[in-house]
This record gives structure tokens, sequence and C-alpha cells, in this order.
């Protein structure tokens, strides 16, 4: 896909930052999406998006149950970042399972207590059809190998994992560093993380 190539060959050295302006602004404006979960990697994502654009597509993916804490903060995530194009996914389309493939998100339902959870897997093959890059930011499953390309191709569609090196640490930085705020879930647990003094600009963070 030459489009692809073009793509890779321009943002190999770009921080993501600037690897997402040039998506949302120069080669795909009004035609990416992003989908997001309420992880703090989407977090971060979302507002990298709200600072270039915040009429951006944001497709927030949830499992089948989502507790009111959930509504509210991602309710508080919106209003914080100026969203002003997002739409709220919890099961599949209608079409799903009746095409030769699918777009998905696969998701982690935490809600059964100690069990460790169930994966649910939402597909959304018509809701993100009118696009042509797909951020992918929903990040629930583990971190892709270092050696995977930020930018790949499926089903004819551009497809983004911004933040494809990113560690605890950067994510926890980048947050505290913007004052944004965690899931109730695990706030308590983020409250007194530190770091060492770092000369490196905000923007860039490594991702």
């Amino acid at each position: 896909m030459k489009s692809l190539q073009e793509i890779r060959a321009v943002t190999t050295d770009l921080p993501a930052i600037e690897m997402l302006r040039y998506l949302l602004k120069d080669k795909f404006p009004g035609q990416a999406v992003v989908t997001a979960s309420l992880r703090s990697p989407s977090v971060v994502v979302l507002k990298m998006v709200s600072d270039i654009d915040p009429t951006t597509p944001v497709v927030f993916c949830h499992p089948r149950t989502v507790f009111p804490e959930s509504e509210s903060y991602r309710d508080t995530l919106v209003k914080l970042f100026g969203l002003s194009n997002v739409k709220v996914v919890t099961h599949s389309d209608s079409m799903a399972g009746k095409r030769s493939f699918e777009r998905s998100e696969k998701l982690l339902n935490e809600a059964h207590g100690n069990t460790g959870g169930t994966w649910e897997t939402i597909h959304l093959h018509d809701t993100l059809a009118p696009y042509k890059c797909w951020i992918k930011a929903v990040y629930h499953e583990r971190s892709d190998e270092p050696s995977r390309q930020r930018v790949d191709c499926y089903a004819d569609m551009v497809t983004v994992n911004l933040l494809r090196r990113r560690t605890t640490e950067m994510i926890d930085r980048f947050m505290k560093d913007y004052g944004l705020p965690y899931h109730p879930k695990i706030s308590r647990q983020k409250e007194h993380v530190t770091f060492e003094p770092s000369n490196e600009p905000m923007t860039a963070y490594h991702f």
C-alpha cells in the first residue's frame, strides 16, 4: 500500500504528538477516528487529540458491564478535553460475524470479582467504515513488541498504535505533568508516584 509506506517514511522519527498532528491535520483531515477506553494510555492519547483537534471522532469502547463511576469518569474526560464528537459502544455492530473480516477491539471485563475478569471482543466494522485512519487507543491488551510498526494497514484502513513503546513510567509522568485524572479505581494507587527530574521536553516522552 503506497500510502502506508509514505506515512511510515514521514512519521518514523516523529514523537507521538507530532505524528498525531500529521495524521489528523495533513494526511487524514476529517477521515480519522480514535477508539479509546478509560485506561491511562487512552487518556494520554485523548489529551493529545484534544490539543490538536477536539472535534476528532472518538469511540469509547466499554465492556457490557459499565459501572456508574466509569460513566462519570468518561463524562469528566469528555468535558475536560472538550471532545465534541463522541460515541460509546458496549456491543458489537449488528453485522458482526457476517463479514469476511472484522475490525474489533478486545476488552477485559473485570466485573467478576477476583476471577481475573473475562475478555470481550467488540466488532466495529460499521462504526469504523466511514474512516480511512484508525488510531487504536483502547490498550486493554499488553503493549506490542518494540519490533512492531506504529503504522500498519488492515482491510484498506491505516491503523495506528501511537504509544507502541509506552511504559508505565512514561504514562504516569505524562499524566502527572499535565494534571490528568486517573480512573477512580486506581487513583489512590497513583497518589504518591514520584519521578526523578527530567530535562526531556514534555511533548516527546519517547512515545
